[in-house]
């Protein structure tokens, strides 16, 4: 099974915009991945969990970290 985590600035719907997060010591958004979360299903990654990085209810807060598996 293979494992990919991303980043949603605003994750509202499948068009939302997500970034890859890089592993390491401090981990990091690599701005140069961005693709549209349908984009990623199409190719046969499965959202497994969305999880809030934020306390905030207003809709431009929603910053979630995605986790895909394959």
């Amino acid at each position: 099974m293979k494992i990919e985590v991303y980043f949603s600035h605003s994750f509202v719907s499948t068009d939302s915009e997500m970034y890859k997060v890089k592993d390491g010591y401090k981990p990091t958004i690599d701005r140069s991945t961005s693709i549209k979360v349908k984009d990623f299903i199409s190719k046969g990654w499965r959202l497994s969990h969305a999880i809030k990085t934020s306390q905030s209810a207003q809709l431009e807060s929603f910053n979630f970290l995605l986790i895909f598996e394959k």
